[in-house]
């Protein structure tokens, strides 16, 4: 290792990298719009990971306006009227503010998450910020941690005007947080039980307990007991107990149980004994459970006494809040909570400035007439999400309350009362918006899970029009079409932006498919062209052929260098078919390219699987032989094992390793290192296995020797680990970082390993020299090198949260000198760096798809 003195240095590059998009939009959440109020076809949009991005020509086409933007998590986006080049976007590091139409931003002070925490967070944030429409100094924002904040300088500092104060959790119950711990999908809260000592198990008739919602919506919610011989039941899917916030007693019969299926199937015998539901005087554990429509959504029970039913009669065997018992696997947090609800939206009154509305978790609307210097609480349902005043009725004010549809006052928020006839059942409305011509022309979004509703009314609100089918922009977003005739109905809508200068102009921002209507929400179409939200795992190429593998969407090929691109798979919503495609590999054999990826299914039933094509991609065939048939769990990067590591060897192209985290547990065999001798047909782990599984990127095959193996690992016994002999024993060979993200092998057998800096091998890891010294929390993930000029090498750094601070490097001679050349590249974070020969083109991918020309 050199001495630090001697390290590299990094420069700047002489002239800024150009980097160009070529990725497509569409197959993402977008959760936030606006207009400009003054350029027509001018439009911003907010991602979830990808930052802000603006339009100007009416949503036809977008490009990413990341500029100075202090997190990639975009939640509410706001406008001033007054000064129109003036937009704030409320990010997940806090809120952000431009000068210029969005080409650069700021961080306003002391907006972060640690400090006032005047940010945009997902699931809370739907229209945060608010900018007063007669004075542009004037911004009040909504806070996800129950606050309303006023600036009278345009956001350089704040004062608290409303908050209601900390809440304090009811004492008879145990809070149980289900998802939006982890990135894992779902998860558990479990008590062990016993039978009541003086009853018989034949007299039982049932199970009970106390329940309380959060008005949330998760898809699935169950309750499962399991005996002592460990035969599990899992009772009717109970997700409507969570739409209320009511105390509930909920009594389960025998018959609202069925006997597991996993467990039916292995135990075929003792499935058909077990056919009548479980032995009550048997059971020792009940396990509570819920999956919402995404990993980071929250659904809150509150769990109190637990018991057996005997006819009438009932006998207490727990108490959650008086044991705190319960133990949780996967999404789950017990206890904790908040200090207060959370604020969803601000809105000022176009008629009359000093109105002010904020919707509030706990509190419904709150109302303002004095500029925030007073409030009181209007008497509406206690969980509002949106308020929008009418700017030619200065009386008319519509809000949104989730499950409780849409209400309406006409006396200027004294009384109100529920609009909401011919809205869909089971919707929970996020916003609604009156247009700024008439006051009768009024708009509500919402959502049940995934299913979206939009919904249009032109008599102020009596009867409602739904009006949720898009048009799809097969070239923009060419991400596969769940519908027919091109069609598609809406995903989960987030914002309505009504165009100010023509106000039948519509834009909605969505999951997945964002999209504008010209006849005031009669008819919908896609447009998103541009908009690149893509997660990109693996780009490789192939000739003339661009390939890229991405996180939910699936395998995209590209026969122009990325001008548009086609998407191989999935053709549609399959449950055991979509998901995450990690990994992939190319091979031209006989002229034809053989592709093969790896695949983690969205459903968490399906374990990971491998997709491969003999014929481009034309068709393609689902591999799970010899692959674990459960899921992982144990020792994996991101709760779950995914198969993220895929390797060729390049003496012999039907021989293919696959690498999948988690360790062995309850007697399977876990993860690790597959290997397939047969193209990816079929696949046998290795017997011999390195120390730890725990992984991210790193696998590859010496070229200079089949037999030669490298495996990165994370965490305890992590580091890069080296087989001599196929993988039939393993040698840890790095001791710099127990952290490997990613490594690579040149063609002459060089390693180039990253940690928190990269460092280099020539001698097959015996020894090393660090060719970087980053400093900060950064790791090197990407990796890449020319083949034609050994000395010519790239990295990208980067952080695991939102925020701005990564970056791509270049070095021209072997590490002894490196130039930063993040240049405009908009997601500075890139996970995936390769290079092209035949264009001469770096390509990175992470949030979004860019090329460089070098």
């Amino acid at each position: 290792m050199l001495p630090v003195a001697t390290l590299p240095t990094i420069r700047a590059a002489e002239v800024p990298a150009k980097w160009e998009p070529c990725g497509w939009g569409g197959g993402g959440f977008y959760y936030a719009a606006a207009y400009h109020p003054t350029q027509a076809g001018v439009i911003y949009m907010g991602g979830d990971v990808a930052g802000v991005y603006k339009s100007e020509d009416h949503g036809r086409t977008w490009r990413l306006i990341n500029n100075g933007l202090a997190n990639y998590g975009v939640f509410s986006l706001a406008v001033d009227r007054v000064n129109p080049q003036t937009v704030y976007a409320a990010t997940e590091g806090g809120l952000c503010k431009s000068l210029d139409a969005g080409e650069h931003w700021k961080l306003l002070p002391k907006t972060g998450h640690k400090e006032l925490r005047i940010t945009g967070e997902k699931g809370k944030s739907i229209r945060a910020i608010a900018v007063d429409p007669t004075d542009g100094k004037i911004v009040y924002a909504a806070s996800p941690a129950g606050k309303a904040y006023k600036s009278t300088d345009g956001g350089e500092t704040w004062k608290v005007v409303y908050e209601k104060g900390a809440s304090s959790e009811d004492a008879a119950f145990l809070r149980v947080q289900f998802g939006k711990v982890n990135g894992d999908f779902f998860g558990g809260a479990w008590l062990p039980l016993v039978f009541p000592a003086d009853k018989k198990g034949a007299e039982c008739t049932g199970f009970g307990f106390t329940f309380k919602g959060d008005q949330s919506h998760p898809d699935k919610a169950f309750v499962s007991v399991q005996t002592a011989e460990g035969a599990t039941f899992r009772s009717k899917n109970l997700h409507e107990l969570y739409a209320s916030d009511q105390l509930q007693e909920v009594v389960l019969k025998t018959g609202d149980f069925v006997l597991d299926e996993a467990y039916a199937k292995k135990n075929p015998d003792q499935a058909k004994a077990l056919a009548g539901g479980p032995d009550w005087g048997t059971v020792n554990r009940v396990d509570f459970s819920a999956v919402g429509a995404l990993p980071t959504a929250a659904s809150v029970a509150r769990l109190g006494r637990v018991w057996f039913v005997f006819g009438t009669a009932k006998a207490t065997v727990r108490d959650f809040a008086a044991d705190k018992s319960a133990r949780t696997y996967g999404n789950v947090r017990v206890g904790g909570g908040e200090t207060a609800g959370a604020y969803h939206s601000v809105a000022i009154s176009p008629k009359a400035p000093a109105n002010v509305l904020v919707a509030t978790d706990d509190s419904g609307l709150v109302m303002s007439r004095d500029g925030g210097r007073s409030w009181k609480e209007l008497p509406t349902p206690k969980r509002a999400s949106s308020a929008s005043f009418s700017a030619t009725d200065a009386n008319t004010i519509y809000a949104s309350f989730y499950a409780d549809g849409v209400w309406k006052s006409t006396d200027d928020g004294q009384t109100w009362a529920k609009a909401s006839e011919g809205l869909g059942s089971g919707l929970s409305i996020t916003e609604v918006a009156v247009s700024p011509a008439n006051a009768l022309d009024v708009y509500a979004i919402g959502a049940a899970g995934w299913n979206g509703g939009f919904y249009y009314s032109h008599d102020g609100a009596k009867s409602w029009t739904k009006s949720s089918t898009i048009l799809c922009d097969t070239v923009g977003d060419p991400t596969y079409v769940d519908g027919k005739e091109g069609k598609t109905p809406l995903s989960t809508p987030t914002n309505i932006a009504i165009n100010p200068l023509n106000p039948k102009e519509l834009f909605c921002s969505n999951n997945w498919r964002p999209c504008l209507s010209e006849d005031a929400g009669q008819t919908w179409q896609e447009r998103c062209a541009g908009a690149d939200i893509s997660c990109i795992t693996d780009i490789r190429f192939s000739g003339p052929r661009a390939y890229a593998s991405v996180m939910d969407e699936g395998t995209f090929v590209s026969e122009n260098d990325g001008k548009s691109w086609h998407q191989l798979w999935p053709p549609k919503y399959l449950p055991e078919f979509i998901g995450h495609n990690w990994r992939l590999a190319i091979d031209n054999l006989n002229g034809v390219d053989r592709v093969i990826a790896t695949c983690s299914p969205w459903d968490v039933k399906y374990p990971p699987r491998v997709i491969r094509s003999d014929d481009a991609g034309k068709t393609y065939q689902i591999v799970k032989a010899g692959l674990p048939e459960t899921i992982l769990r144990a020792n994996t990067m991101w709760g779950v094992g995914h198969p993220r590591a895929l390797a060729v060897d390049p003496k012999n192209p039907q021989i293919v390793y696959l690498g999948l985290d988690g360790d062995p547990e309850n007697g399977k065999g876990g993860g690790g290192i597959f290997k397939s001798q047969d193209g990816g047909k079929t696949w046998a782990q290795l017997p011999s296995q390195p120390a730890s599984r725990r992984m991210f990127y790193g696998l590859a095959v010496d070229p200079t020797d089949s037999q030669r193996l490298y495996w990165a690992a994370c965490g305890a016994n992590g580091g890069l680990h080296r087989s001599e002999d196929g993988g039939a024993t393993w040698k840890s060979v790095f001791p710099h970082d127990q952290w490997v993200f990613n490594m690579m092998v040149t063609g002459d057998g060089t390693i180039l390993c990253g940690g928190k800096n990269l460092w280099r091998s020539t001698d097959h890891g015996a020894t090393w020299k660090q060719l970087t010294k980053f400093t900060g929390d950064r790791t090197v993930v990407g990796i890449e090198t020319d083949p034609r000029r050994s000395a010519v090498l790239w990295v990208s750094a980067v952080t695991w949260d939102g925020g701005n601070n990564g970056a791509v490097y270049q070095s021209s001679d072997a590490g002894a000198t490196w130039q930063d050349i993040t240049g405009n590249l908009p997601y500075v974070k890139p996970l995936v760096l390769r290079f092209n020969p035949a264009t001469n083109e770096l390509w990175a991918g992470g949030v979004t798809l860019q090329k460089l020309k070098q």
